[in-house]
């Protein structure tokens, strides 16, 4: 692993089946944002801490272990032997263009991640991991979770409670959680961040525009912005308007949940890494081309197919092609992404 380390504050989720929402013990799989940006990160080969709380219930055990599975630091993770875990199903289907689609349904109102606030930033285990980390990451999740939820992220991002390194945030804009429709809490702390990250479509949503330019004058105060568009490209651009655009790889789309979360933990251990942010895109786009190829919130790509997709040119780049089968780079056929789950 790298000698940088990476904290991510979230809420872990048990991804479950749809009929077992309401069950009492049902089968699960570990998910949520920043968690599933934690394990990718871990995988990958940064150090990483996860902090948060979970219940004291059988999906707060399990998402613990997986995320100590997969070489995440859980010391930061409270758990609330009073209160739940936080649950979502998903349902899959296809759009207007066939493309596939997936709705999420969920139940975490009240969870144990729901009455972190500020003060959870001072626990003894939390203080040690924002201390140390070179980049610190949460979303625009956290702080739709609950008013002492918004009001940790305020302390996290804008007072930087216990922060010394790079706080990175993904808009992570989620309708449901904000039934008033008001995107100005989301909007406020992004422009606290150093890098931001949005998708295209969600920038439409709660910044009236979703183009590079268009989104970089709406926040000019983050370092860098990364403004991702879909299928097409991600562009990253500075405080000046110098953009770097990298083309997302062809991709044979299994499933779309969890994309968004691999390529922030792609683009984080890039960034954690030292390296220039065109190689970060690359590496965000492999993050997610490989999660597209399977049903698990996340997958990564063995070390031979990141390293010929990180080393060739443009061109080579341009026609590369990730499938369920094997991943293409120029004349090689190398090998495919591997899913990750809880063991």
């Amino acid at each position: 692993m790298t000698g940088a380390w990476i904290a991510c504050l979230g809420e872990p989720l048990a991804l479950v089946a749809a009929a077992d929402l309401d069950a009492p013990e049902p089968a699960m799989h570990a998910g949520g944002a920043e968690a599933n940006v934690a394990a990718g990160t871990a995988v990958l080969g940064t150090r990483t801490a996860f902090l948060s709380r979970v219940g004291g219930d059988a999906e707060g055990r399990r998402i613990v272990e997986h995320l100590r599975a997969h070489g995440v630091h859980v010391d930061g993770v409270e758990v609330d032997d009073e209160a739940f875990t936080g649950r979502y199903a998903k349902t899959e289907g296809v759009d207007d263009a066939g493309e596939p689609v997936t709705a999420s349904t969920y139940r975490r109102a009240g969870s144990a991640a729901a009455a972190m606030g500020p003060e959870f930033l001072t626990r003894p285990a939390v203080a040690v991991a924002l201390a140390r980390a070179r980049i610190v990451h949460t979303s625009g999740i956290t702080p739709a979770l609950s008013p002492s939820c918004a009001a940790l992220a305020r302390a996290l991002l804008r007072d930087r409670t216990g922060v010394t390194g790079t706080v990175t945030f993904d808009v992570n804009w989620r309708e449901q959680l904000w039934p008033d429709g008001d995107p100005s809490l989301v909007v406020e702390l992004a422009r606290y961040a150093d890098v931001v990250l949005v998708g295209s479509d969600e920038a439409e949503r709660v910044l009236s525009t979703g183009t590079p330019d268009g989104v970089r004058a709406l926040l000019p105060e983050p370092h860098t912005v990364v403004v991702k568009d879909g299928a097409v490209r991600a562009v990253a651009v500075d405080r000046d308007g110098a953009q770097i655009a990298v083309p997302a790889l062809a991709v044979d789309v299994v499933e779309p949940v969890g994309a968004g979360d691999s390529f922030a933990a792609g683009f984080l251990h890039g960034l954690a890494r030292g390296e220039d942010l065109r190689t970060c895109l690359r590496r965000g786009h492999a993050g997610a081309a490989a999660t597209l190829t399977v049903r698990a919130d996340f997958a990564t790509l063995p070390a031979d197919s990141m390293a010929a997709l990180l080393s060739c040119d443009d061109a080579t780049w341009a026609t590369a092609h990730v499938a369920p089968e094997a991943v293409r780079v120029g004349d090689a056929l190398l090998p495919p992404p591997r899913e990750s789950r809880t063991p």
